[in-house]
Formats: structure tokens, sequence, C-alpha cells
């Protein structure tokens, strides 16, 4: 279950109580959502998140838009006047005669060193969502992944379409390794995180090649390593999937994208 930890939270660029907040999300029924990582109290990536938030508003015909503007003081004031220093912030969206922009720090988990050094157990199931290009809350698609991580002991769950081709994570994207490139599934088939186009775009600028195509589950097998990204995740090496087993975190491809990502993130922060 989500976990508000701030007192003070946003609308529309105003302050409102934690009390207010909560009233105001029951009568969210878009469940439009972004998350923001905040290091420093410096947001990461806002622009790229803005404009996947204006994405999923326009794919999901949900009235109403967004101003940038706005969005980054609302961004601002809440990091003002909250004391987080290394957190993430979620925004959420819905149109109530006029569009509703409730920002809002949650509890933010993020992976210890040891699983950068190791990579991380995920395991699979056969779960679609209803539009991968749409960033929206499904409750019984959580549960259904809550419930799988605690039966296998994931740390993610890898999603398998009906066709038995690998899209992405439940809250994550994935990309593999063959022969020192990368390679992920078609933008039209996941949910087009930002983490993700970092990582594409500045391993196509140091020379890694990145092909988009179908990954089918039977040739998982065939990989030399894996990785997932997102906003909490940066780049996680994977050393498991079921019972197939990675040298990800020993991988110099998989090394060289979470040096790059890294280093862009710190661009970004200062």
């Amino acid at each position: 279950m989500m976990n508000i930890i701030s007192n003070i939270n946003v609308m529309n660029d105003q302050l409102i109580s934690k009390d207010e907040l909560n009233d105001l999300l029951t009568k969210d029924t878009a469940k439009i959502y972004e998350v923001i990582r905040v290091i420093k109290k410096s947001p990461i990536f806002l622009k790229e998140h803005f404009e996947r938030m204006r994405d999923s508003i326009r794919l999901s015909n949900v009235e109403g838009s967004l101003n940038f503007d706005e969005f980054q003081n609302s961004i601002e004031l809440l990091i003002k006047e909250n004391n987080f220093e290394n957190c993430n912030i979620r925004v959420s969206y819905y149109y109530d005669n006029e569009p509703v922009v409730l920002f809002y720090f949650i509890e933010s988990h993020y992976p210890a060193k040891e699983q950068f050094m190791t990579g991380v157990h995920t395991s699979t199931a056969k779960i679609n969502r209803n539009n991968p290009n749409v960033k929206a809350f499904q409750k019984s698609f959580k549960e259904k992944v809550e419930e799988i991580i605690r039966n296998t002991k994931a740390y993610e769950v890898i999603l398998i379409n009906n066709d038995d081709t690998v899209s992405e994570g439940s809250k994550s994207n994935i990309f593999f390794v063959k022969s020192n490139k990368l390679v992920t599934a078609p933008d039209e088939a996941v949910l087009l995180g930002v983490t993700r186009s970092k990582v594409i775009e500045v391993c196509e600028i140091n020379g890694i090649e990145v092909v988009r195509r179908i990954v089918k589950y039977n040739e998982l097998d065939s990989f030399d390593a894996a990785f997932i990204t997102g906003t909490s995740n940066d780049v996680l090496p994977v050393k498991t999937i079921d019972d197939i087993i990675y040298n990800s975190a020993d991988n110099d491809t998989v090394k060289k994208a979470l040096e790059l990502y890294l280093a862009e993130m710190r661009k970004e922060n200062n």
C-alpha cells in the first residue's frame, strides 16, 4: 500500500494538508500518476516526467491538460515545505470540472549496494497491462504482482504477454545484453520509462547499440545478461529470471550502462 509521508502537500500550486490530500485522492477516477525521484532536494528529469504524464493524460482520453510552469512550481513548493533530502514524489492527476494535480512524498525504497553488486532475483508471470504506454494505477494488477513477489521472494515480476513475448517488468523496464548490444522491447509494447529513455540515449551516444525488437520467453536463456531500469532502480543487474541465471553484475556492457546513466543523473542533479 502507498504510504504518504508528507504532512504538507500541494494541489495545483497551493499548499494542502495530508487530510485534504487523502480526501481528494478518494475522488481520483483517472488513476494517472508519475513518480519523480528527488536527490539532495532536487527533482531528477522533471521535464521528462512532465511530458510522460501529459502523454498519459492524452492517451487515456481524460479531460484537461498540464502546465509545465505550474507543475515545476508545485514540485519546488512541496520540496521546500518538507524536509526530505532523498525521496520520491508521487504526482496524481484527475479532472473534476478542472484539472486536479496532487503532489506528495511517498515512502521510498531503493536497491541496496549489495544488490547492484550481485544482481536481483526476478520471476515471470502472464499478466497484461490495459495500455502499456499509459502510467495508470490498476488495483487488481498491483495486488496480483504483490502476491507473486511474496510467493517467489522476487525483487520484481517480469510480465509475459499472451503470445509468450517479454515486454517489461511490473514497475520497471527490462534490457537484455547479447554480444555487447542492448535488446529491449519495441516502444509501443512498454511503459515509456524516463530511466529507460535516458539509458537508451546515453548508450547510443557512447557507441552501445540498442536494438528494439520483440523478445520471446523461450530465448531468455540465450542472452549474456539482463538489467531492469526505473526511477528508484537506476540500472539494476538481474541475477535470475525464474531459474535462468545471468552474471549480469559482472557484465561489461551492464556496468557501462550503469556508469553512463549515473553520470547523466549527476549532471541533472548539478
